[in-house]
């Protein structure tokens, strides 16, 4: 059965079973404030302008190789037939990862099960660059690893932004997890936005041609596979050092909760 006639069943099935199963979170606002009031209020929330800074560097380092993957395997590798199955690879492996993610969030805290994530992410895929033309077997490994640990991307940011978006409502006497997730929403829009404004006219100064065909010098392939993999770690540990140390662990986040109930 083809993947739209899947999707065509079982999205509005499921999307029907959260309606009915997941209950709706409890309002704790007891002072609604006006738009300025709740833009003022989010510009001092110190613990989600940090997140938010460490989520839009991560995912701007998500993007670049998301943009550039198919170029990658193509040009790069010379693997074009099996662009398909390690795309395919990849996904599966992060879904995989989103348990393992909730396990080691549980164990380690979120913000530090995250940022190990990320430097393990990075020291996986820095070998990249290195692979020659026909690599398959490394790369996939490459694919299936990076994968898993973008399960921790996927599950875990969200969960840190729920406690930030506490520290507001301790703070400020009003509820607005609406409006700290459309500005999660925007930096999700822009990073991946920026990604793709920033490759294209590096690989361009290098001389790499995308067009399906063209003949590429070993200088431009090189900045293809230093694009694809080395700037994105850079930008990994960038996000790495804000999340290090984050201000907002369990006991924290407890005692948070606790001031909001009481109010």
């Amino acid at each position: 059965m083809p993947c739209s006639v899947w999707s065509a069943v079982l999205l509005p099935a499921f999307g029907y079973l959260t309606v009915w199963r997941v209950p709706e979170p409890e309002d704790v606002t007891r002072t609604p404030l006006s738009l300025a009031a709740a833009l003022s209020q989010l510009a001092r929330n110190q613990p989600f302008l940090r997140l938010i800074v460490a989520f839009f560097l991560n995912g701007l380092a998500n993007g670049i190789p998301a943009t550039l993957f198919l170029y990658f395997v193509s040009a790069r590798l010379q693997l074009p037939d099996m662009r398909g199955p390690l795309m395919f690879l990849y996904f599966l492996s992060a879904i995989a990862g989103v348990p393992l993610a909730a396990v080691a969030a549980k164990r380690l805290g979120k913000h530090r099960a995250w940022a190990i994530a990320m430097l393990a992410a990075c020291a996986i895929f820095a070998a990249a660059p290195l692979l020659s033309a026909g690599a398959l077997i490394p790369f996939a490994l490459i694919c299936a690893a990076t994968g898993l640990l973008l399960g921790f991307d996927l599950a875990i940011p969200p969960s840190i932004q729920a406690d930030v978006i506490d520290t507001d409502t301790a703070v400020s006497g009003d509820q607005r997890s609406g409006f700290y997730f459309a500005a999660w929403g925007l930096a999700t829009k822009l990073s991946l936005a920026l990604g793709v404004g920033i490759v294209f006219p590096l690989l361009g100064f290098f001389d790499f041609e995308p067009a399906s065909g063209s003949q590429n010098n070993a200088a431009a392939l090189f900045a293809l596979a230093v694009i694809y993999a080395w700037i994105p770690i850079v930008l990994k540990l960038s996000a790495i050092t804000l999340m290090w140390n984050f201000p907002l662990a369990e006991d924290t986040q407890k005692q948070l909760r606790a001031r909001i109930r009481q109010s």
